[in-house]
């Protein structure tokens, strides 16, 4: 086979991946708000976070990239709202309010990352 057609093929198999991917994001989230994919962004970042200090609300809207932070400020509420994320008010400052994944976001982020990685795998 030569190097171009199987240059193609893992192109295939990888477009196939992220369009598995993104589907599975969609099926996991299935019932709540959160299938839309800035919400992958937002959740997973956090998920790769876990385990420093929890962070300040502000700071979660520019894990949001391709979005306004107007709009990112409503997604990062809904998250609130939908059980994803938990709200804490700061021992030193009361006008800030800490935000960290509730245990049922980690157990899904978890699922939707081990099935990311086997279809990267096949690729």
């Amino acid at each position: 086979m030569s190097e171009e057609i199987n240059a193609e093929i893992h192109f295939v198999k990888a477009a196939e991946a992220i369009f598995n991917i993104d589907t599975f994001w969609a099926e996991t989230f299935a019932g709540t708000d959160m299938v839309d994919l800035h919400y992958s962004d937002l959740l997973t970042q956090m998920w790769v976070k876990r385990h420093d200090a929890p962070k300040p609300k502000t700071e979660l809207y520019k894990m949001m990239p391709n979005i306004s932070r107007r709009t990112a400020v409503k997604y990062v509420q809904k998250a609130i709202e939908q059980g994803f994320l938990a709200e804490h008010e700061c021992d030193y400052d009361r006008r800030i309010r800490l935000v960290t994944l509730t245990p049922i976001a980690i157990t899904k982020i978890e699922t939707f990352l081990e099935y990311s990685s086997r279809c990267f795998r096949a690729v």
